[in-house]
C-alpha cells in the first residue's frame, strides 16, 4: 500500500492565509459535484459540464459554481426547449431542466433566469450522448445563474421522473458538512489499458495490458476516519453473454483525518487480464470506512474496458467503435502553438493491417457548420525506446521514432466541428498503401495540429493514476497514455534529442512537467485523453500478403448503398471462395461461399445493413485479403 498527501502534488497558489490556501487547493482538486438526492430510482452522482468551466476566461459565462446548493427542487421547463417561456412560468428558487435544441444555450438560461430560476440543467438531446461544452451565444454573457448540462440518459431519466414525482438535487465543490463523508476524487481511480482488440490479449501477458487498483479519495466530512478501504471488483461480460467476477483487490488506509482532506491509496498488485472473447470488463470501485457514510452517493466509481474486435482507444468508444468526446483541447499560448498529440498503443500480436484512424477537431468558429476544405492528418509512429542512440528511459525522443504511416482526409461539407470522422491509413507521404503492425511494438498515433484548432477529448477519463499505480507496483513499469509535443511534426523530427511530454500538459510548481508523475499536477491532466481510435483489420494480412491484397479483388461502388460488388482478380482459380462482410467490431454479418472462381464479379446485397464502416474479407487459395468499404444512408 502506498499513501501520500495530494497537497504535495498540487501547484502552489497564493492566497491570504494558509488554512484558506489548503481548502482552496482541495476544492480545485475535487471539482464541482452534482447529486440527484431523490427519488431513489434515479439518485446518484451525475457527470456534467458547465458553462463557467473553460480555462479561457473569455469563454466562461453564467455564474461560477462558487457555492453549495443542498436538496433543492428541480422542475421541468414549461417550454421543454426553453426558447419561449410562457408568461405564467414561475421558477423562483428552483433549478430548471431544459432540453437542448432549437435556440442557443445562453437564450435558454436567460429565459429561465428571467422567470426566477436559481440554476439551469440542460439535457443533451442526442440519444445516448454525454454532456458537451456550451457556447454563450448572443445573450449568454448576461446570464448570472449556473448553467449545467447532463447526458442524454441521465437527463431523460430526470425529465421522465418529474412527470410523476418531485426531484431533489444538490451541487457542491466540496461537501455538505456531514460528519462521515468519504468521496472519490472525480476521474481518479486507476484505469485499465483502454479499448484493446481481443486478438491482442490472446497470447502472453504484456504489462501494457495490466490492471491496477488505486484511487485518490477525499474526506469531505468533519470527522476523522479509520480503516478506510478502497476496493475494486472486476467482472467480464462476453458479447451476448452474462457477467462473471474475474478479479478483486483492495488497499486499506488505517487513519484518514479530516484535516488531511485528500490522500491517495495504491495497491502494489498488478493483474494480467485474459479475456475469453470479445466483450467488456467492468471495474467497480468502492470506498468505505469503519463508520457508516452519511452520503454514500459518491462512494462508488465504475468504468469499462472494451475488448473489441479490432479497435484501440484510450477514450471510451461507442457501439460503432467511434471515440466518445465530451469536449476539445489545444495547447495554450497566444497565438496557440502547433502541437503533435495522440494516444500510445501497445501491439502484442502483429500482422494486422493498420486500417484507419478516427478523431474529431473543432476550429472554434461557431458562425459556420462545416470544416469543408480542411485537411486533417494523423501520423502513426513506431517507437523503440533507446533506438538510434536514444536513451533507454521510457521517454519518447524523435530519434527513437519511425514514421510508418499517415491517415489523411480532406474534410467536406458533411464534416462539422466535434464530429468524429475516419481517415484510412496509407503510406507516410499520404498515398494509399498497406501497412502491417508488428508484434511487441509501441505505436504513437498522433494528430498533427496546426495550433488554431482543438482536438476532441474524452474528459470523463484520466489515466494519471494508472501511470502512478504502474510506477509504484511491485513490478514497476512506465505506462503513459497520450504523449504530446509542442510543435509541428516536422519541427519534432528535426529536433532529434528533444523529447515528448509523456504526461500531457502536466504542470507543477510553475513549470511544464514532461515526465515525472510524482511532481505533475493531477488536476492539470483532466481533459487529456484524446478521443482518437486506431483501427486494425479484423484478420491478419501479413507482410507477404500486402502486395497480393491490392490485386486480389476490387470493390464498387464504395461507398455503397444497396449492393457491393466484389470483382475478383485471383492469380489462379480457387476451388472454394468465401466472402465475408464484417462490421467494425470484427463480427461477420454476411458469409457468401462460391466455388471455382478466378475473375468473376460477386454481387452482395447490403440493403439491410445500417450506414457505417465495414470490411470485405476474401478467403481464397489459402489466405485472407481485406478491404474496407462504407455504407451511406439510404
Amino acid at each position: 500500500m502506498r499513501r501520500f498527501y495530494l497537497l504535495q502534488l498540487l501547484m502552489t497558489v497564493m492566497f491570504f492565509g494558509a488554512a484558506y490556501e489548503t481548502y482552496a487547493q482541495n476544492i480545485a482538486l475535487m471539482g464541482p459535484r452534482l447529486f440527484v438526492n431523490s427519488p431513489s430510482g434515479i439518485a446518484g452522482l451525475k457527470k456534467f459540464t458547465y458553462s463557467s468551466s473553460s480555462t479561457d476566461p473569455g469563454s466562461r459565462w453564467g455564474r461560477e459554481l462558487d457555492s453549495s446548493w443542498f436538496n433543492v427542487d428541480l422542475v421541468r421547463s414549461d417550454d421543454s426547449l426553453g426558447c419561449n417561456q410562457p408568461g405564467s412560468s414561475n421558477y423562483a428558487n428552483k433549478w430548471v431542466l431544459i432540453w437542448r435544441g432549437t435556440c442557443q444555450f445562453g437564450e435558454k438560461a436567460k429565459n429561465a433566469e428571467n422567470k426566477g430560476a436559481a440554476g439551469v440543467i440542460i439535457i443533451n438531446n442526442v440519444p445516448g450522448a454525454d454532456a458537451v461544452g456550451m457556447a454563450a451565444g448572443t445573450v449568454g454573457n448576461t446570464v448570472t445563474i449556473p448553467v449545467l448540462m447532463v447526458s442524454n440518459p441521465d437527463g431523460a431519466a430526470m425529465w421522465s421522473t418529474l412527470g410523476s414525482s418531485a426531484v431533489k438535487i444538490s451541487l457542491t465543490r466540496w461537501g455538505f458538512n456531514y460528519a462521515n463523508d468519504l468521496a472519490f476524487i472525480p476521474n481518479s481511480p486507476a484505469l485499465g489499458p483502454g479499448a484493446t482488440p481481443y486478438n491482442q490479449w490472446k497470447t502472453g501477458s504484456p504489462s501494457a495490458y495490466n490492471l491496477y487498483t488505486g484511487a485518490f479519495i477525499a474526506n469531505v466530512g468533519t470527522a476523522n476516519q479509520s480503516a478506510v478501504v478502497v476496493k475494486s471488483v472486476v467482472t467480464f461480460t462476453p458479447t451476448g453473454g452474462s457477467a462473471s467476477v474475474v478479479h478483486s483487490d483492495s488497499v486499506t488506509v488505517a487513519t484518514f483525518n479530516a484535516i488531511d482532506s485528500a490522500i491517495e491509496a495504491l495497491s502494489p498488485n498488478s493483474k494480467s487480464l485474459n479475456p475469453s472473447a470479445v466483450g467488456k470488463y467492468t471495474v467497480t470501485y468502492t470506498v468505505s470506512s469503519s463508520a457508516t457514510d452519511d452520503n454514500p452517493l459518491d462512494n462508488t466509481y465504475t468504468y469499462e474496458i472494451p475488448v473489441t474486435g479490432n479497435i484501440f482507444s484510450k477514450s471510451r468508444i461507442d457501439a460503432n467503435g467511434d471515440p466518445i468526446l465530451t469536449s476539445s483541447t489545444r495547447a495554450g499560448g497566444n497565438p496557440a502553438p502547433a502541437f503533435v498529440w495522440g494516444p500510445l498503443f501497445f501491439v502484442n500480436d502483429g500482422g494486422y493491417k493498420a486500417q484507419s484512424v478516427r478523431w474529431a477537431i473543432n476550429d472554434g468558429d461557431t458562425s459556420k457548420h462545416s470544416l469543408n476544405g480542411v485537411t486533417a492528418v494523423a501520423y502513426i509512429f513506431k517507437w523503440i525506446d533507446g533506438s538510434n542512440a536514444g536513451i533507454l528511459d521510457g521517454i519518447i525522443q524523435p530519434k527513437e521514432l519511425d514514421l510508418k504511416a499517415a491517415a489523411l482526409r480532406t474534410l467536406s461539407t458533411a464534416d462539422s466541428n466535434s464530429r468524429v470522422f475516419t481517415a484510412f491509413v496509407g503510406n507516410p507521404d499520404g498515398t494509399s498503401g498497406n501497412i502491417s503492425v508488428e508484434s511487441n511494438s509501441w505505436y504513437w498515433v498522433t494528430i498533427d495540429m496546426p495550433g488554431t484548432p482543438f482536438l476532441g477529448v474524452d474528459g470523463d477519463l484520466n489515466y494519471y493514476n494508472r501511470t502512478n499505480a504502474a510506477k509504484y507496483a511491485t513490478t514497476s513499469v512506465k505506462d503513459y497514455w497520450a504523449p504530446n509535443y509542442l510543435g509541428s511534426k516536422d519541427a519534432m523530427l528535426a529536433n532529434s534529442t528533444d523529447s515528448a511530454r509523456m504526461i500531457p500538459f502536466g504542470f507543477s510548481s510553475g513549470l511544464w512537467n514532461a515526465h515525472n508523475i510524482d511532481s505533475a499536477s493531477f488536476t492539470g491532466t483532466d481533459g487529456t485523453v484524446p478521443a482518437v481510435a486506431f483501427e486494425l483489420s479484423p484478420f491478419k494480412v501479413g507482410v507477404s500478403n500486402t502486395v497480393a491484397e491490392n490485386k486480389d479483388f476490387e470493390l464498387f461502388p464504395n461507398p455503397a448503398t444497396d449492393v457491393i460488388n466484389v470483382k475478383l482478380n485471383l492469380a489462379k482459380k480457387a476451388d472454394k471462395v468465401q466472402i465475408r462482410i464484417v462490421d467494425a467490431l470484427g463480427r461477420s454479418i454476411i458469409i457468401d461461399e462460391k466455388a471455382n472462381l478466378q475473375n468473376e464479379t460477386v454481387t452482395i446485397s447490403t440493403s439491410k445493413l445500417a450506414a457505417g464502416n465495414y470490411y470485405t474479407v476474401l478467403i481464397a487459395n489459402g489466405y485472407a485479403s481485406v478491404k474496407p468499404f462504407s455504407i451511406i444512408s439510404k
